[in-house]
C-alpha cells in the first residue's frame, strides 16, 4: 500500500507547520546546534519512550559524567543504572554502555553516519538512526513513531494495517515525501513539538490547530461552538412598521 498527497497540500502542510514551530516549539538542551553526533545519539536512547521533560531533568548530568563515547563504554552499569533511574526502562542503562562499546571497538568512538551501520548498534531502531542522522549529519531523513503517526492519520486519514505501524515500509515512505529537502531537522522537531502540545493524543486543540483547513480528522470533528450558526428570522417577520 502506499498513499500519495498532491504537492499544494504537502506544501501547505509544510508551510504552516514550520510557521507555528517559530513561536511553538520546545526548548531543550540537546537541541543545541553544537551537539554531538554521539551527544545526540544519548539523547535519542533516553528519550525512546519517556517524556521529553523526564530526560531534561537529567540530561546535562549524564553528559557531564560521560562526556565521550569511551567514558560511556566504561562506566560502571549499576552507577549508569542509578543515574537514569527517573526515565524507567531498567535496561536503557545496560543498552547505553553496550552501544558505546561497539561504537568504541567498531567506528573508533566515532557514531556512524550511516542508516545500516547506526541499526547495527544495541538499541538502535529505525526511528532513533534517522534522528542521529537528521539531527547530528543534517540528512533530509523523516523520523516516524507513534506521535508522528498520530498526526498522519489525523490530518492526511493515512492508516497502517500492519499491527506495528512504525515498522510499515509503506508509511516510512509516505513520511519521507513530506520532508522539505533541506529543512528536516526544524520540520522533524516542528512535528514532534506540534504533537506534544497541539495534536495531542487525547482532546487534541484543533480550535487553535494552524493546520485545521487541511485536516481530514479536525473537519470532521469540529464542535458546533466552532462553527459560525446561520443567521435566524424573527417569527414575525412581516410586522408593520
Amino acid at each position: 500500500m502506499s498513499w500519495h498527497i498532491s504537492d499544494a497540500r504537502r506544501e501547505a502542510f509544510q508551510h504552516r507547520l514550520l510557521d507555528w514551530y517559530r513561536i511553538g516549539r520546545r526548548r531543550f538542551s540537546w537541541r543545541n546546534g553544537k551537539r554531538s553526533a554521539y551527544e545526540t545519539l544519548v539523547a535519542e536512547m533516553l528519550l525512546r519512550k519517556t517524556d521529553a521533560a523526564k530526560v531534561a531533568a537529567i540530561f546535562e548530568g549524564l553528559i557531564a559524567s560521560y562526556p565521550r563515547v569511551k567514558a560511556l563504554a566504561a562506566a560502571d552499569e549499576a552507577a549508569l543504572r542509578e543515574q537514569i533511574r527517573l526515565l524507567g526502562i531498567f535496561d536503557r542503562a545496560r543498552l547505553l554502555r553496550l552501544t558505546a562499546q561497539q561504537i568504541l571497538d567498531r567506528h573508533a568512538g566515532r557514531v556512524p553516519s550511516t542508516l545500516s551501520e547506526l541499526l547495527a548498534l544495541p538499541g538502535v531502531g529505525r526511528y532513533t538512526a534517522n534522528a542521529v542522522l537528521c539531527f547530528a549529519y543534517r540528512r533530509d531523513a523523516p523520523l516516524l513513531d507513534s506521535n508522528i503517526i498520530r498526526i498522519f492519520e489525523r490530518v492526511f486519514t493515512v492508516r497502517s494495517s500492519k499491527a506495528r505501524p512504525h515498522e510499515d515500509v509503506a508509511l516510512w515512505s509516505f513520511a519521507e515525501q513530506l520532508v522539505p529537502p533541506g529543512r528536516a531537522t526544524t520540520y522533524n522537531r516542528a512535528l514532534l513539538d506540534f504533537a506534544a502540545t497541539v495534536c495531542t493524543a487525547a482532546k487534541p486543540r484543533c480550535a487553535s490547530c494552524p493546520i485545521l483547513f487541511l485536516c481530514d480528522y479536525g473537519q470532521k470533528h469540529q464542535t458546533v461552538a466552532q462553527v459560525p450558526a446561520p443567521p435566524t428570522k424573527p417569527e414575525n417577520s412581516s410586522s408593520k412598521p
